[in-house]
């Protein structure tokens, strides 16, 4: 599951996650909040927040050729979520145009002070 939370700050998509992500919920809540947040404020910055519950994609989800594709972002900040996020993070980042981070939970301020020093809008 994947919902959005109102935005930690002005231009930041701020969403939670939780279980297993699906296409739907990456086509009736990313994409539309991506192509919303670049078409109003020029770029893409994420915050994501995850529980312990959080066990990735569906399955199906991923294997549709083009059904789940990362979106293209500025920069990315996942906050809290099992042990396994922030190695599958820091993975990732290599891979990706934009600016990625973790950090745990209890570091959320933090978190929440990095995406927001990436994000131009004031």
């Amino acid at each position: 599951m994947l919902c959005q939370i109102p935005d930690i700050s002005k231009g930041i998509i701020s969403l939670f996650a939780s279980g297993r992500i699906s296409a739907l919920d990456y086509r009736t809540k990313l994409q539309p909040a991506i192509k919303g947040y670049r078409q109003d404020w020029g770029q893409v910055c994420l915050y994501i927040e995850a529980d312990v519950l959080l066990e990735g994609w569906e399955t199906h989800s991923l294997s549709g050729v083009g059904e789940v594709q990362l979106p293209e972002f500025d920069a990315l900040v996942f906050v809290g979520g099992p042990d396994w996020v922030g190695n599958a993070v820091r993975l990732l980042g290599p891979f990706v145009s934009g600016e990625i981070a973790w950090y745990p939970l209890e570091r959320k301020q933090e978190a929440i002070n990095w995406i927001c020093k990436r994000s131009h809008i004031e």
